[in-house]
Parts: structure tokens; sequence; C-alpha cells
């Protein structure tokens, strides 16, 4: 019997080299990478040449953290099948991980020579040239992408970030992207609902927060000024958190926290219903960890967004965006929105200065140095051809002074901001670049800069905030969207409307100006967190107050709409 069961198993057939390949992809898509990695090299021992064996093992090293195996793997298949875009696609990937950005440009660049319509090296490559501070190309591939896979979903939405930094995108165009996104991926969602909620203006609201950056991220600087302030009986708080809530803040200011990361949008709206939210509010807009499609779901009769994105939602079932009157004037943009606009009285944001904060370094750094410093501290994303020739002005204009760089990566980023600093006739040494820091390197990083220049079309936020707080004044530039008028609403705020310049002429007058007057800029620096502190910037108590009002005066609204419909019913 045995004897017989031996011969009818070797004569059985090896397993075809591809269904093991595919054996290899499932057992890693499950999390096992070291079986995939144990099937892929039986594989290999039978035929060492197999591309598709040796893109899965390149794949299975990276899931064990073996980068530099990987990437071995990834040649090797490119070089057994030359004509193969995906172990390029592979090899870009691991390329950007790194932060080698140049190699990353470089391998989808040539997968796109072999796969014009790639629809995957489109989506990447304009993830990088993103990373590298190009966001108008980044535009132009991302649309290349939709061209080819017009439901690629992600990149969809990723072009709506890439707009909003780019300097060639106006508000028209903007705006009708991000209204194409709802239609065509949010509003489809819609569901009619009949809400339960008792019609009664002055009772207590049941009032949900929605975001994946209640930790650890820049917004939460502004969220957690006004979660503390909420009044108690008059508001009740559930923080629905896209990320993990950590222990110690379950709980925290009295408030519901509910992670939803590992709900999907149908099991996160079921649940938002069942917590019978009256008002819903989105604190990401289009920006990483959203979740907009649990709001395109309406599960609250009325949702709101506001505070971490420069542009509208597009999609039908948000009802309002917060905003305040520099940053959308009156009349002047509605257009631009699908939402009904709401204005905060003193401003749209409010600062909670972080308690880690160093102190702030009064001296100014051109006494010790012998030369002004000028920076940027925004994200490299935040750059553009047009903004470099501004400040290669400045620099004309203020002989000797130095422009730091921060959050630069290293190779072909610099080398190309270089270029057209040279081509201005700025030279190389009055250029410093630095690459992203740890916070607290960050931070420290301030105490070597004399006057930070804000963005432009696309302001700084939390880091405009970060930087006046470590004392460093902010010179911006206001444009005609709201995207271009973030840094007139925060230092309106402050009290320092006049950093603001209306047009290109004046931002470098302004910041030549305080440059040449070093008496004024040490006593602006001096006085510069106190007069945070002073601010409605940093006033959480009426910011609170005047947000209550908005959520009580769309409540309100609401209840004298359901009555009438109660009327008007057969």
């Amino acid at each position: 019997m045995l004897k017989r069961l031996l011969s009818q198993l070797l004569r059985r057939p090896r397993a075809p080299q591809a269904e093991l390949v595919a054996r290899a992809q499932a057992e890693r898509a499950r999390g096992d990478a070291a079986a995939a990695l144990a099937t892929l090299q039986a594989v290999l021992e039978h035929d060492r040449g197999d591309a598709a064996a040796l893109a899965e093992l390149g794949l299975a090293y990276r899931a064990l953290g073996r980068s530099a195996a990987a990437r071995a793997a990834f040649e090797r298949a490119a070089a057994e099948d030359p004509a193969a875009p995906l172990p390029l696609l592979y090899l870009g990937n691991l390329a950007h991980e790194a932060g080698r950005l140049d190699d990353a440009l470089a391998a989808y660049r040539a997968g796109l020579a072999l796969d014009a319509r790639n629809a995957a090296l489109h989506y990447n490559l304009a993830l990088t040239l993103l990373a590298c501070g190009e966001a108008a190309a980044a535009v132009e591939a991302f649309r290349a992408c939709l061209a080819a896979a017009p439901d690629y979903a992600d990149a969809r939405e990723s072009l709506l970030f890439a707009l909003t930094l780019s300097e060639r995108a106006g508000a028209d165009e903007t705006s009708a992207a991000h209204f194409e996104w709802g239609r065509r991926v949010a509003d489809p969602l819609w569901r009619e609902r009949a809400y339960a909620h008792a019609p009664e203006p002055e009772r207590p609201l049941r009032i949900g927060y929605v975001s994946a950056d209640f930790f650890g991220h820049a917004a939460s600087d502004f969220i957690h000024s006004f979660l503390p302030q909420h009044e108690r009986g008059r508001y009740e708080i559930t923080c629905y958190a896209n990320a993990a809530i950590p222990e110690a803040s379950r709980g925290l200011y009295g408030h519901a926290w509910r992670d939803i990361s590992a709900l999907d949008d149908a099991q996160a709206a079921n649940l938002i219903e069942r917590n019978a939210i009256d008002i819903l509010v989105d604190l990401s807009g289009h920006t990483r960890g959203n979740r907009l499609l649990v709001f395109a779901r309406k599960p609250a009769p009325l949702q709101l967004t506001f505070l971490g994105y420069p542009n509208t939602t597009g999609m039908r079932a948000m009802d309002y965006r917060l905003s305040d009157a520099y940053g959308d004037p009156p009349g002047a943009s509605e257009g631009h929105y699908c939402e009904r606009l709401l204005h905060m009285p003193h401003g749209l944001w409010c600062y909670r200065p972080p308690a880690d904060a160093p102190a702030a370094a009064l001296e100014l750094p051109a006494l010790r140095k012998g030369y002004v410093t000028f920076a940027s501290m925004n994200n490299v994303a935040k750059l553009n051809a047009d903004l470099i020739e501004l400040w290669a002005e400045l620099l004309r204009r203020v002989p000797g002074a130095h422009l730091l760089l921060a959050t630069i990566p290293a190779g072909r980023t610099r080398e190309q901001l270089s270029r057209r600093f040279a081509a201005q006739g700025i030279a190389a040494g009055r250029i410093e670049f630095c690459e992203r820091l740890p916070k607290s390197e960050f931070r420290a990083l301030h105490s070597e800069i004399d006057i930070a220049l804000d963005a432009y079309p696309c302001n700084g936020g939390a880091t405009t905030c970060e930087t006046l707080w470590l004392g460093v004044p902010v010179v911006s530039l206001a444009g005609a969207d709201f995207r271009a008028r973030a840094g007139l609403s925060l230092l309106s705020a402050v009290g320092l409307p006049h950093l603001v310049a209306r047009d290109a002429a004046r931002y470098v007058a302004i910041a030549a100006d305080l440059a040449g007057d070093a008496p004024r800029l040490q006593r602006l620096r001096s006085g510069l967190r106190d007069t945070l502190r002073r601010s409605s910037l940093c006033d959480a108590a009426a910011y609170t107050q005047a947000l209550e009002q908005n959520y009580r005066d769309i409540w309100r609204e609401w209840c004298a709409q359901a009555a009438q419909r109660a009327l008007t019913r057969p």
C-alpha cells in the first residue's frame, strides 16, 4: 500500500510555476510573508529566471523589511523581462519609501516608456512629483492616470490635493474638479434617511467630530483648542477617530471617543446614525485619512466641514463649510463651494500652543551671523517656480541675505531649486537647504531664522502658527481664493495684518523693509509670543462660543424646516 502511494506521488506532476506564484501572493496577502518567501524560493530553484516569481519575491522581502534584498529581486526581475513594467513600478515604490526620489522618478518613467497607459505608474509618478515640490507636474500625471483608468479613486482624490497646491490651477478649475469628484464618487452613495431627531431648537445637541488627526498631527493643535471648551449639558461630543486612540486619551475632556479605523464607510455611517448625532463635523476635507465617504451617506441631518482643507469637499451631502470673512469675503467666493458658507467672527482657526515648544529665541540671528536669514518652513510641495522668482527678487533687494528652505529632499529637488535661483542671479552660497527633521530639531531651527516667508498660492496654516509662537514673524501674500488667504486670516487674528501683502511687489517690499530695520524686527520678535497669547487666535473660550453659536443657528433653522415639513405633510 505504501509503495503504491509513493509511486502515485512521484508520478504526480509538479504544480505549475504560475500556481505557486499565485499561492505566494495569497500567503503574502494574508500576512505570512515568510511562507511566501519559502514558496517562491522553491519556484526559483526550478527556474532562476522566472521574472514573475522574482517580482513577487521582492514584494515578500519588502513585507519582511528586507529592502536591500527586495531591491535586488526587483532588479533581477527587470533584467529577466525587460519588456515588463511591473518590476520598475516596484523599484520606484521602494525608492520612494527610502527617500530616493530621483531613483523613484527614473524607475516610473522607465516603466511608462514600456507602457504609457499604465495607471499605477502614472499615479506613483504623481505622488513622487508632489514630494519633490512639483505640484503642477503632479496634476498632469494624475490626469494621465485618470485618462487610463477613470475609476481610479485614489488618483481622482489625490488630483484635488495637487490642484490645491499648484500655482497653475485657478479657483474655477480646482472647484470644478472637486465637483466632478462629488458627482462621480460621493453623490451616488447618498441615501435618503428618515431622521428621528427631535426638532427642538434649544435642546442639548449631539455633535460628532470625524478626523484621523486628533493626535500627533499638525492639525491637532487647532482641534484641541476647542474640544475641551464645549459647554457641558448643552453639547454632547463624540469624536470618531480614523486612527488608533491613545489609551490615556480615551474619555478625554469627558467626551465619547470611537475608533472607526477598522470600520468600512457604511459601517461607520451606521454607527453614527445609531448614536443619533445631530451635527456631524468633518475636520479633514480631502487630506490623508479622511472619511468623506461616510459623510456621503448622510448619517446625520446636518453635516459641516472646516479646518483641515482649503477647498470645497465637492459633495452634495455636506451642508455647510465654516470659514471667515478674511478667507472667504461674503459674496466673493460662494460659487466655488457646494456647501453653504458660515463665517466665524474673529477668524476660522483657534490655536493651542504646544506645551513642549521651546522658549522663543528672542535675539535676532542676524546680529550673530552678520546677515539676515529668510526662510520657508512650509512643506516642499508648496514651492513653485513663481515663488522662487519672488524670493530671488527679495534676495536681490537685501544684499548678503540668505534663504533657508526647509523640508527639501536631497538630490534632484535641491539641484532644480539651485538652478532656478542661479538663473535669477542668486549665488548658490546664499541658499541653504534642510531636509525634513524630527519635530524637536525643526523647532530648534527657528532660532536661526530672522523672517519666515509664507508660501503662495497655498499658504501655511499650522506651520504659520508654530513659526509665530517660536518667535519668528511671517510675511504672507494674499490672493483671490481661500488657499491663498489663510495667511491673511491668521495674521489678522493675531493683530499683524501689516505683514500681509495684496500683491507680489508689496510682499517683497514688506519682507525687505523688515529685514532692513533691525530695531523694529527685534521688537516684533521679542513680543511675538505674548502677542499671540493675547490675540483672538488663542482665545479658545470665545472661539468655542462662536462655534457653538453657528451650530445652534443651523440647528434652529433645521428645526424650523422640519416643522414646516410637518405642516405640509398630507
